[in-house]
């Protein structure tokens, strides 16, 4: 959206001015034994997130890192950096369901079903789409996904 949450996620003034991110984010999330998640003591905020990462990964079970890649066109270099050089076990790739597949849709598809990492296609804003819309959008992912030799699943 377009409120304060978005000035946590912006690393850069260019980001906060154009809503668009350019920059590889990650973030440590920790589970222990129950599958509750692990949190960071909140003692020193000043800390830096490798020292909470550590702290987190330390007194977890299991840990997950998300790993947040630009979607726009302009920074597909750090997207194919971050799907090469991180190596992620899964890809999520969201797409707007008013705005249907676009050409980075393809694009992000293409690479993750290149370099064999799984992907899962989230469909957001289905709220406000047109039935028709949504429709289509839905098909032509499958469309998509299934050009790739990929089965997808409703």
């Amino acid at each position: 959206g377009r409120g304060s949450a978005r000035s946590h996620v912006f690393r850069h003034r260019h980001e906060q001015a154009n809503g668009r991110t350019s920059s590889i984010g990650l973030e440590v999330m920790g589970f222990d034994d129950n599958g509750t998640q692990v949190l960071p003591s909140r003692k020193g905020n000043g800390r830096g997130r490798a020292v909470r990462w550590a702290e987190v990964v330390s007194q977890s079970k299991r840990a997950l890192t998300l790993i947040d890649l630009a979607g726009h066109e302009r920074y597909l270099k750090t997207t194919v950096f971050g799907l090469t050089g991180m190596n992620p076990d899964y890809s999520l790739i969201v797409v707007g369901a008013n705005m249907g597949v676009q050409t980075m849709t393809r694009e992000h598809v293409g690479l993750c079903a290149g370099l064999n990492v799984p992907m899962f296609v989230v469909v957001t804003k289905i709220d406000m789409a047109p039935t028709n819309v949504l429709k289509e959008t839905r098909r032509s992912l499958a469309r998509l996904i299934r050009s790739h030799q990929k089965r997808p699943f409703p």
